[in-house]
């Protein structure tokens, strides 16, 4: 019997330099700070084995860039889904109607503000009530169980596992 749930990992991607501002907003890479960011997010993952079984990636290059660091297993599929670049809530919404059958874990790496109000929504309550001033600042993770049934109506329907922020974590030796 398959399994009556599903795990969405949310990472907003890395910290992004803003030293040319003459680039196009999708062109933005990571700063070095997100670098050192991602690799704690990284260094989590792995010793809390909780790496996915598919990614969903922004098209955006601070996207691609954070998923990089993430130093993934190659035999992990990656899909570049335009449709996360500063997608809504809505549109993440749909997304999550789209999850793969044969996926058990689903990391989706994207932005705000449609990655914090998403997350609102699936838990029920005003992302602010994680006790944080930023409810999702940048290389943050979220964890969520959700009902594979919730798949077509997530409102209030998923359960936070985990929320981490790279400046809870220690330095790691990879940053």
């Amino acid at each position: 019997m398959a399994d009556p749930f599903k795990e969405l990992l949310l990472l907003r991607h890395a910290k992004s330099d803003w030293k040319d501002p003459e680039l196009p907003d999708r062109e933005r890479p990571i700063s070095d700070k997100g670098k050192k960011s991602v690799c704690k997010i990284a260094a989590w993952l792995d010793q809390q084995q909780l790496w996915p079984d598919a990614v969903w990636v922004s098209s955006a290059k601070r996207a691609q860039q954070t998923l990089k660091r993430l130093q993934l297993p190659k035999t992990i599929p990656v899909e570049t889904v335009d449709a996360l670049y500063l997608a809504d809530t809505e549109r993440l919404e749909s997304l999550l109607a789209n999850f793969p059958a044969q996926t058990q874990r689903l990391l989706w790496v994207g932005h705000n503000p449609g990655f914090e109000q998403f997350l609102a929504r699936l838990i029920g309550s005003d992302a602010a009530a994680l006790g944080h001033n930023k409810p999702f600042p940048t290389a943050t993770l979220a964890h969520l169980l959700l009902p594979e049934k919730a798949l077509q109506a997530p409102q209030a329907s998923a359960r936070l596992l985990h929320y981490v922020r790279p400046k809870d974590l220690k330095k790691t030796d990879h940053a």
